[in-house]
């Protein structure tokens, strides 16, 4: 399994680790299909059909990969609360209960930057739900690679009215994965360098439209849409309630990248940014005693209706 798969792969069975004697809301993922750009397209709802009201509808933005991260879904919300109302799109090509070991063709080809980014914004002006929603009133929220496309969507959809991002941060990917390989940190650092990234980099900006050759598990194409885009460029133009979380020992989005995020807007406290860290936790958030994703879903229900006060700044 390549590094990006393993990556959201990893994220989500730390969300999974930990499980609990606690009574969590009873929810319902109900499979539906919609068509964008011709192609029909699978997305899943996620409620509580016991629910008298549902609360603020949030899309949620998968990491990378092929696996089927429906399957696992619900487990990141069993704390949140009986009015959960999640949207989730399926990506192009991706079968059903696949572990991310092997992508089909189809997902390779549509496992772009700018194809994924305008599904999204489709989506949310078509699926039936949504698109009768008012400016401002759904939330975004990104987990790992989703985290990177989370922003772009707040930017380019009026409905967005909140971000929230976990695993993810304020730097180009380029540069995050120079920082691991000057950290030592494997296996940006060995069997891999600094050098060879630095050759890579140059090598996709000469064949940036290649689908055939491969780096890190996804195609030259892929990663010239993602490895030197700057979110900061994104963040700096939102207006709404934002909170990003990281684990302080994140090894596959380095610390540093978040901190970039946090100083910024520290020096712009009329900005309505929350950094939280969750101290000796990894890219899911988790530690061996804590579930820090399920924990930080959790708590977005209530920041939904008071973003100043739920998460703490750091």
């Amino acid at each position: 399994m390549n590094l990006f798969i393993r990556r959201f792969v990893e994220f989500s069975a730390a969300c999974a680790a930990l499980a609990s004697s606690a009574s969590f809301a009873a929810t319902s993922l109900k499979e539906h299909h919609i068509n964008i750009d011709g192609q029909q397209r699978r997305y899943y709802h996620l409620s509580n059909p016991t629910s008298t009201q549902l609360g603020t509808p949030i899309f949620l933005i998968s990491g990378s990969g092929c696996d089927d991260f429906a399957t696992r879904l619900p487990r990141f919300f069993e704390r949140y609360g009986d009015d959960v109302n999640v949207f989730y799109l399926e990506k192009v090509g991706v079968q059903k209960n696949s572990n991310g070991e092997e992508c089909t063709d189809q997902f390779k080809a549509a496992d772009l930057f700018e194809k994924r980014h305008s599904d999204n914004l489709k989506f949310i002006e078509t699926e039936p739900t949504l698109k009768e929603m008012p400016a401002r009133s759904i939330a975004v929220l990104g987990f790992s690679e989703g985290g990177a496309f989370a922003p772009y969507l707040a930017r380019d959809s009026k409905k967005i009215g909140w971000l929230a991002t976990a695993g993810s941060g304020g730097l180009p990917q380029s540069e995050e994965f120079l920082i691991f390989a000057s950290r030592g940190v494997q296996p940006y650092a060995n069997p891999f360098s600094r050098d060879y990234f630095l050759h890579m980099y140059e090598e996709i900006k000469r064949d940036s439209k290649n689908i055939k050759k491969d780096f890190f598990g996804h195609t030259y194409a892929y990663w010239s849409g993602r490895l030197f885009a700057d979110p900061m460029k994104v963040y700096a133009t939102l207006d709404i309630p934002m909170v990003a979380a990281m684990g302080e020992k994140d090894e596959s989005v380095p610390i540093e990248s978040g901190h970039v995020l946090r100083d910024y807007f520290r020096q712009r406290p009329e900005k309505k940014f929350q950094f939280v860290e969750f101290p000796g936790a990894n890219h899911g958030l988790g530690t061996p005693d804590s579930n820090g994703a399920q924990l930080f879903v959790a708590q977005l229900a209530a920041w939904f209706k008071d973003h100043r006060t739920v998460f703490k700044n750091k």
